[in-house]
């Protein structure tokens, strides 16, 4: 068993998540690379380092940062704070001296117990209205062990349980480890084209879409497919009315859209991401609905 997992936010009184008022849980760690990621922070399995320069004012502090680092990653110049994120070994020094909160290390961990105590104080919010928890990401089967002993302790105390996963697992060990103690599994489903999916997340999709199967016809709960629609990639009539095809084919029936928020934009300076895919309009309600069109009309 992992004695620990590395966890990036808890968030409260989501209502995105699963049915009622739930708590979710971000599990640092994905094996996908999508390139409009809206976790961005949640991809690599160990601590990232947030710099907001903004909040940063050099003239006005002893700059203890710099005293703190021993890579020598932080430096002044021109009277700013600079990061070199190739020196930067992430140890977490900086921001813990860092007062005014411009560097902090985002993620830490926890135990099964710590955990669980942290959600299970909202318990009395899940019962009222048909809530629980939700495991995020990143991609939170990457932590599986620590998962099972997770959720065991949650089905003990009566919390329902459920997952977001990009679907990306080994399925025997989803199947043993995870299965019997879920009530909900949210499945997202991006691109039906192989080399599309390769170009996008880094990875093939057939994995993703074996997994998905096996689910659906061996799960006992529900199995929500949701599509996210990012323009100019995953949301073109292509693909959509690719993903269509495969899910009637199969008599997939409980899916949703996603639609496209980019406000994840703004996380990309913080901890120092390049990426090429930078749209920053949020989806028109006619977008939407061509999509929604392309989903039901193939």
């Amino acid at each position: 068993m992992d004695s620990k997992a590395y966890i990036f936010d808890i968030k409260r009184n989501t209502s995105e998540d699963g049915p009622g008022i739930r708590t979710t849980v971000f599990f640092k760690g994905c094996p996908l690379s999508c390139s409009w990621c809206q976790n961005p922070e949640g991809i690599a399995s160990g601590p990232s380092l947030s710099f907001r320069a903004e909040l940063c004012h050099p003239d006005d502090c002893e700059r203890p940062c710099i005293k703190a680092c021993k890579t020598k990653a932080l430096t002044l110049r021109d009277r700013q704070l600079r990061l070199d994120r190739e020196r930067c070994d992430q140890c977490g020094r900086c921001a813990a001296v860092c007062s005014r909160h411009a560097l902090e290390q985002v993620g830490q961990w926890l135990s099964v117990d710590e955990l669980f105590y942290r959600v299970a104080i909202d318990k009395p919010f899940f019962d009222a209205t048909g809530g629980g928890v939700t495991a995020s990401g990143g991609e939170c089967t990457m932590q599986m062990s620590f998962l099972h002993e997770f959720f065991k302790k949650l089905k003990a105390a009566g919390i329902r349980t459920a997952i977001e996963t990009n679907g990306m697992f080994n399925f025997g060990r989803f199947a043993r480890l995870l299965l019997p103690w879920l009530d909900l599994i949210y499945f997202d489903l991006k691109l039906i084209d192989e080399a599309a999916s390769i170009q996008h997340t880094g990875h093939s999709n057939r994995p993703i879409l074996d997994n998905l199967l096996r689910l659906t016809e061996c799960a006992e709960i529900p199995v929500k497919v949701r599509i996210p629609l990012i323009p100019n990639i995953t949301a073109t009539d292509e693909n959509l009315c690719g993903i269509a095809r495969f899910l009637r084919e199969h008599r997939i029936k409980q899916v949703s859209a996603l639609p496209y928020n980019p406000l994840w934009l703004d996380k990309l300076q913080r901890f120092g991401i390049d990426v090429e895919y930078r749209h920053s309009a949020f989806m028109s309600d006619t977008e939407i609905e061509h999509c929604i069109d392309c989903l039901q009309a193939s």
